[in-house]
């Protein structure tokens, strides 16, 4: 009895981290950066200058010493800074047509060519789309930790059910 109630409750548990996973939204434009970033280590498109000093101060510790994203960061605000200079991006004293500084400028299309096939594809389909989402190993291995729970479950109510078993007498000789 014990252990139906441990299973019901680890299957309770994990229902609940599952449904009440946090809605990520980047209302900031820092926070839209970083996920730009996230998303494939480099920035895709032009943001105002005080959004890459922004992004780059509320890095994570761990983020700053163990990654590139500070150097990343901080070659794309050069490079911001320089189309700014070239009169090629926005003017951040000025506030454009469309709003307010926080606008974000797409930057050219990269003509590179195929990404690296059908996997990679898959991959970037499946994976994290933004720097709050769940990191898809640790998703796997919840999957595999639930596919353990449920094997485990199998396995007990099989013995249960061979316990329970009425033994069969032998049949009768005949003859």
């Amino acid at each position: 009895m014990q252990i139906k109630r441990l299973l019901l409750l680890i299957g309770i548990v994990s229902a609940l981290f599952g449904a009440i996973a946090p809605v990520a939204s980047a209302g900031t434009c820092w926070k839209q950066l970083v996920n730009d970033y996230w998303a494939d280590n480099r920035v895709d498109k032009v943001y105002p200058i005080s959004c890459y000093r922004e992004a780059m101060e509320k890095l994570p510790n761990d983020v700053q010493q163990y990654s590139d994203a500070q150097d990343d960061l901080r070659r794309a605000l050069l490079a911001a800074i320089r189309d700014e200079r070239d009169g090629g991006g926005f003017s951040q004293g000025s506030e454009s047509a469309a709003g307010s500084e926080n606008d974000v400028v797409p930057a050219p299309l990269d003509d590179g060519g195929p990404k690296g096939g059908f996997l990679n594809e898959v991959i970037d389909k499946l994976g994290p789309k933004n720097a709050d989402s769940v990191p898809v190993p640790l998703l796997v291995l919840g999957a595999i930790a639930l596919l353990l729970i449920g094997a485990a479950g199998v396995s007990y109510g099989a013995r249960w059910y061979q316990a329970r078993r009425v033994a069969m007498p032998p049949p009768e000789p005949r003859g």
